[in-house]
């Protein structure tokens, strides 16, 4: 019964903090491609249709940032009007409050798995498609260039061009070391289900030979980055990303982060809540949804930091772990 009047207390604001957040990073979006809309002229429709095709990957945002808000704006009411302190005198434990409070950012945290894993890289790879059409026109080549790969006992490939046409790539600057240290090079290429199929050279020993057949790295995934977002992994959809991990070092961060993305409503909502019940002031409840997003944020982005010095993937985990150590502190404080 009291578990759900604290709920109760929290799903209206939530809604009114996902709102938030989302029109906010609508307006971030809208300034940021301002000058490409100017530029091509674009119209009303072409505009929604971004700001949609874009909605998925603001709700993965919108979903844990408006969970924090709601559950320091309701709890802050609750301490308000002193209905926390008459369920604590009457002898309720803090942390019998707590547990719907948690159902709820796991609930919230199962939404965004999905929608990470595979709603936001779908309608992220439509909105590069849309994004390079308006940019480019209907020619957009999809070019990837600096490509390696690191598949496990088959070498290194590299590839300085690789063009996705159809069931198939074409590969252009092939280099490749394979397990056993030889090395291969070619001027051009195909990528398809067998592997690398090329004519060029093989260097074995002292002087190179002349090489013609398959390398066996077979076309697993479609290989692709995202246009309209810094994550080149963005449009992967989570089974193809790990995939991509198994062959690609750069995919193990992105693979890894996404994961901690998706429990990070856990991580927030739990400690929101916590923070929330052992406050006996509102005032702190509103300066804690400030300092949790924006704490959270420093933590995400030196996790992405470090990560370019070729440390643990699991780096990726930072902040879910920081908020998890404090939350359980303060869950041994309010037993």
């Amino acid at each position: 019964m009291l578990g759900r009047y604290v709920l109760k207390e929290v799903l209206s604001p939530y809604l009114a903090g996902i709102l938030l957040f989302t029109a906010l990073l609508t307006l971030d979006l809208l300034s940021s491609l301002s000058g490409v809309f100017l530029s091509r002229g674009a119209g009303a429709w072409e505009i929604a249709h971004l700001v949609l095709l874009r909605l998925p990957w603001t709700l993965s945002l919108a979903l844990p940032l408006g969970l924090v808000f709601a559950i320091l704006v309701g709890l802050s009411r609750l301490i308000r009007q002193s209905e926390l302190k008459a369920a604590y005198a009457a002898g309720v434990p803090p942390l019998r409050l707590f547990y719907p409070l948690f159902l709820l950012a796991l609930g919230v945290s199962l939404l965004n798995f999905l929608n990470l894993a595979f709603l936001r890289p779908l309608a992220q790879e439509a909105y590069d498609q849309a994004l390079a059409r308006l940019l480019y026109g209907e020619g957009f080549s999809g070019v990837l260039r600096h490509q390696l790969y690191a598949p496990e006992g088959l070498g290194v490939y590299y590839a300085e061009e690789v063009r996705p046409e159809g069931r198939e790539n074409r590969l252009y600057g092939i280099r490749i070391v394979d397990e056993k240290g030889r090395v291969y090079s070619a001027q051009e290429g195909v990528w398809d289900g067998e592997g690398w199929r090329f004519r060029g050279y093989v260097l074995s020993g002292e002087a190179p030979e002349p090489f013609a057949g398959i390398l066996p790295f077979p076309l697993a995934y479609r290989p692709r980055e995202s246009l309209g977002s810094r994550d080149p992994y963005d449009s992967t959809p989570l089974p193809e990303l790990w995939a991509r991990s198994q062959v690609e070092p750069g995919a193990r961060f992105a693979l890894q982060r996404r994961l901690s993305d998706a429990l990070g409503a856990v991580f927030l909502g739990s400690l929101a809540a916590l923070l929330g019940l052992s406050f006996r002031e509102a005032t702190w409840a509103f300066l804690a949804v400030v300092l949790l997003i924006f704490g959270y944020y420093v933590l995400w982005t030196l996790s992405a930091q470090l990560a370019r010095y070729d440390l643990s993937p699991l780096l990726a985990h930072l902040p879910n772990a920081l908020y998890g150590g404090i939350a359980l502190l303060l869950a041994w404080r309010l037993r």
